[in-house]
């Protein structure tokens, strides 16, 4: 009991923390409805902020009882896996709501950018520097990227290639599903990678699209986004992204490698080994590593340093 409460005061501070926070952020949607309706008042107008100034009553229940519960308590089994496979949730759609309200709790910050992002998953693009793409829609919502693309890994796969070999992969009037969805239905290891939340990370919309399947490696020439690290270099298909960030990215790619058997070349690997020897693990990632690891049932190896 004496370690439980210790692992409480401490889990509760870091709570206070982030809902500090989030009472800033998150929307107070809920209580303004309430008050409508009791009042017939229309407080959206005469208050437009109150959204943005009071919490979401679920949001910040969520984040209590997860600050003071769920990074230390054993989590249930997650739908897929088996094996040394991570227990993943059934559905990417399952899979981002655990990466933006479980994992990213606390920590609403784009990846590549350090954009800002609200409880309702829309981009302050004033945040981060990027107010010149504010009139383009994809800019401003946080999407879900896959590190290791999942084009590059599901064209190994025969579900991938060839969907007409699966009776599944076929919908009722016989047409094909894409490859894609037919290794979702018929392939556990890419669903196991496919929704893998240590292959997730939050990232603003456009540049999720910009980035599509490229590989990742030097790029000084590439397409640039205001004063974001990251570039595009779409003759190329090589993604640069910012220094701070490439530590993470090689330990998620040599994750991936391991834990899916998934391949790379002699050239990438050695690319990741530099990375994760220039840009050392920082306290950010040992959590989120730790969060997703509770989830899952799997460790990344390489953000332990073991």
């Amino acid at each position: 009991m004496l370690d439980v409460g210790g692992v409480v005061l401490e889990h509760g501070g870091a709570w206070l923390s982030d809902a500090g926070s989030a009472l800033v952020d998150e929307g107070g949607a809920v209580l303004t409805d309430a008050l409508q309706g009791a009042g017939e008042v229309n407080l959206s107008a005469l208050l437009p902020r109150l959204g943005d100034l009071l919490p979401d009553a679920r949001t910040l229940l969520g984040d209590l009882l997860g600050g003071l519960v769920e990074d230390w308590w054993p989590q249930p089994t997650l739908p897929v896996g088996g094996g040394d496979l991570p227990r993943v949730a059934g559905s990417f759609s399952a899979a981002k709501d655990l990466l933006y309200e479980q994992v990213y709790r606390g920590q609403r910050v784009t990846a590549y950018c350090g954009c800002t992002y609200n409880g309702r998953r829309e981009v302050d693009l004033g945040s981060c520097g990027l107010e010149g793409f504010a009139d383009t829609a994809r800019a401003r919502r946080v999407e879900a990227e896959h590190v290791f693309p999942a084009a590059q890994f599901g064209n190994f796969r025969r579900c991938w290639r060839d969907p007409g070999r699966y009776s599944a992969c076929r919908q009722k009037d016989g047409d094909l599903v894409s490859g894609r969805e037919c290794c979702m239905r018929v392939d556990e290891t890419f669903v196991a990678a496919h929704n893998d939340l240590q292959n997730l990370i939050p990232a603003v919309g456009m540049i999720n699209g910009d980035r599509r399947d490229y590989s990742w490696g030097m790029a000084p020439g590439g397409k640039r986004y205001g004063s974001c690290g990251i570039r595009i270099d779409s003759g190329g298909r090589r993604v640069q992204p910012p220094d701070a960030l490439r530590g993470d990215i090689a330990r998620i790619m040599l994750y991936m490698r391991d834990i899916d058997g998934f391949r790379l070349s002699r050239q990438d690997a050695r690319l990741y080994e530099a990375w994760d020897e220039l840009d050392p693990v920082d306290a950010w990632e040992r959590k989120r590593q730790a969060r997703i690891a509770r989830l899952q049932g799997v460790e990344n190896g390489y953000v332990l340093g073991e």
